[in-house]
């Protein structure tokens, strides 16, 4: 199982190489300004993304929203922003799904329930209720 990320490695670049070849002679120039378009949205993306996040971060306190969850947007863009820069249409190709699936997240999930048995014990608690015991002083020497 752990060699299918290192053939992952070693063949994407392959593929790559051998993309340059293929469409570089079928499309030529436009080739060359698709690599150069993409590269620069990817690095804008990555760019955004990195001044976006204390916002976001910001946001999601105040909406009682997971910050778990934006955190995984946020770094499921990068990560897609990060593809656009290696030139290639392979690479592109995998950034567009990383960009598209939707990603399950379990933790939102969790971060839900504790708010609700928060504000259920929040919601117990009486606004005048008062703690009995009893005390005993004892004088200091």
């Amino acid at each position: 199982m752990k060699f299918i990320g290192i053939w992952f490695i070693i063949l994407i670049p392959i593929f790559e190489i051998w993309g340059y070849f293929k469409l570089g002679t079928i499309y030529g120039w436009w080739y060359f300004l698709y690599i150069l378009i993409v590269g620069s949205l990817g690095w804008r993306m990555i760019k955004e993304e990195k001044s976006q996040l204390l916002v976001k971060m910001i946001s999601s306190f105040q909406n009682a929203s997971s910050p778990i969850q934006m955190l995984f947007g946020t770094a499921k863009n990068m990560i897609a922003g990060g593809l656009f820069l290696f030139p290639g249409i392979f690479t592109d190709l995998l950034a567009v799904l990383v960009l598209v699936i939707p990603t399950k997240n379990t933790h939102s999930s969790i971060f839900e329930e504790m708010q609700k048995k928060y504000n259920m014990h929040e919601n117990t608690k009486s606004a005048d209720s008062d703690i009995e015991g009893e005390y005993k002083k004892e004088d200091e020497e």
